[in-house]
């Protein structure tokens, strides 16, 4: 190998520490500090990236890098010293920011915030500090939030008409509200929205008057005008049921508007038309029989039709449900990757374990603890004959005697020796159901107090407990018999 000879070794020596001293030279005479041109936008509950850069590109990796809010000295991520310094940062930052520095040398870096929260929202600094020289820029950082889908259900003949009702909850900013038909034309002219704050996040309850059936069908579109993405229910509104409500309400819409109740209405008919001419008194008692008739159908349809949107709403919050096996009584046994319960434990002595149940009736959990929201499962019954299944408390107790009550922090319903429903209130409660369920649904909205249970094959409700929940609630589940499965919750068709 040839070595260069002293001179060219001289002169590279000379052009490194020019190439040296221009970089010290350009950070001397100061620096601009950019970020980007718009707002930063992030989804609530995801990580969010803030970038800033120097210009000209200038090495970063021995400046002061400091990102605040509103107060120099509280700041949200501080780089200094070639490291990042963790005293004095906001409490509420700590652990959730982190400083991209893969382009530091170029004078370019981020700011990483991990699970962003509302309250994250809003102007953020970034500092570079290379001594004498400092600058910063100004960045603006909106928080967005995609609520659940639409859900429609109906209210009967009010106001001569028919009112859908659509809800939507965990908004945020506060979102557009559109009501559309068929043919794509808007229909929010003709409806009253509501909204209402909860936990920083908006909730919307629009409603939307239909005097004729002129829609075919109709959509309610919920829309984040930050992220530009939308929800949409669509419905149809049958011909059918809407001729019925619209043949009675719209003729006798003047009576109805007294006040007057279904048998006043027809008491009235009978009398005006029997001092008209009393030669059709057989006549207006066959029309009235018919209208009578005509509106108990349409009052069952529209009972039928909300019981359903009411389940289609629950299956909108379905959750994945999975059995405890350290919960679980020794008589039982779990198979279907904890989906499936079933009498067939041997009983034998397990090791002592605070979590399972060693009570005469065997009990199991489901692994998933809920403390808030909305939540909703399904559970294959088949022809069991002894069965429990609702929610209880986190903290019931598991050994010697248990009582099955509210009080005790169990929500649930049976079914028992002789064919019996019951939901296990204080005292009992007896149901009389039309036809036995081979599968049940269960549906807990915590913040409300509500636990539900439906027939999950028909789509009708059977029980609902009210009360206040403090505690995290727990799937309990027990079989004496035929085995207890966790099936898939449909969805919309």
């Amino acid at each position: 190998m040839q070595f260069p000879d002293p001179p060219m070794v001289r002169a590279l020596c000379s052009l490194l520490v020019i190439s040296h001293h221009f970089q010290t030279v350009n950070a001397a005479e100061g620096f601009k500090v950019i970020g980007p041109d718009g707002p930063v936008v992030t989804v609530l509950g995801g990580d969010a990236e803030l970038p800033c850069r120097l210009s000209p590109p200038l090495s970063a990796e021995h400046m002061q890098v400091r990102w605040y809010r509103s107060r120099f000295d509280s700041h949200v991520h501080l780089y200094e010293n070639g490291m990042d310094q963790n005293k004095g940062q906001i409490p509420e930052y700590r652990g959730r920011t982190e400083l991209i520095k893969s382009h530091i040398s170029n004078g370019s870096v981020s700011l990483r915030i991990h699970s962003v929260e509302l309250r994250d929202e809003g102007s953020y600094n970034c500092f570079f500090w290379s001594d004498p020289y400092y600058e910063e820029a100004t960045l603006e950082l909106k928080v967005a939030a995609l609520g659940t889908a639409p859900v429609i259900s109906f209210n009967d003949h009010q106001d001569r008409g028919i009112r859908a009702v659509c809800e939507s909850t965990g908004w945020y900013p506060e979102p557009e509200v559109t009501w559309r038909q068929e043919d794509g034309q808007s229909l929010t002219s003709l409806s009253e929205t509501e909204t209402q704050e909860h936990n920083g996040l908006f909730n919307i309850k629009t409603s939307l008057l239909m005097r004729t059936n002129k829609y075919g069908k109709i959509s309610c579109r919920i829309r984040n005008i930050i992220l530009s993405e939308e929800r949409e229910t669509v419905i149809p509104i049958s011909d059918a049921f809407f001729q019925r409500v619209s043949r009675w309400v719209v003729s006798l819409s003047i009576i109805l508007g007294s006040g007057l109740t279904i048998c006043g209405l027809l008491v009235a008919l009978v009398l005006y038309h029997s001092r008209k001419e009393r030669k059709e008194k057989a006549n207006l008692s066959a029309e009235v029989t018919n209208l009578s008739a005509e509106v108990t159908n349409l009052s069952a349809e529209v009972k039928s039709l909300s019981a359903e949107l009411e389940w289609r709403r629950c299956c909108s919050y379905a959750v994945d449900v999975t059995l405890d096996p350290e919960t679980a009584h020794p008589w039982l046994l779990l198979t279907d990757a904890g989906k499936t319960v079933k009498p067939g434990g041997i009983g034998e002595d397990l090791l002592f374990n605070l979590l399972r149940f060693d009570v005469f009736l065997p009990f199991v959990l489901g692994r998933e603890g809920f403390t808030s929201g909305r939540h909703y499962w399904e559970v294959e019954v088949g022809d069991g004959r002894l069965w429990q299944l609702g929610v209880c408390r986190d903290s019931v107790r598991r050994k010697g005697r248990i009582t099955r009550s509210p009080e005790e922090g169990y929500w649930a319903m049976e079914l028992w020796y002789g064919g019996k429903y019951r939901a296990l209130t204080s005292p009992e409660t007896k149901l009389r159901l039309s036809e036995s369920p081979r599968a049940v649904g269960i549906f807990l909205d915590y913040e409300a107090g509500e636990v539900s249970f439906y027939d999950a094959e028909n789509k009708s409700h059977l029980f609902t407990f009210s009360d206040t929940f403090s505690d995290p609630l727990l799937p309990y589940f027990c079989t004496l018999d035929d085995p207890l499965r966790i099936r898939p919750v449909p969805g919309w068709e």
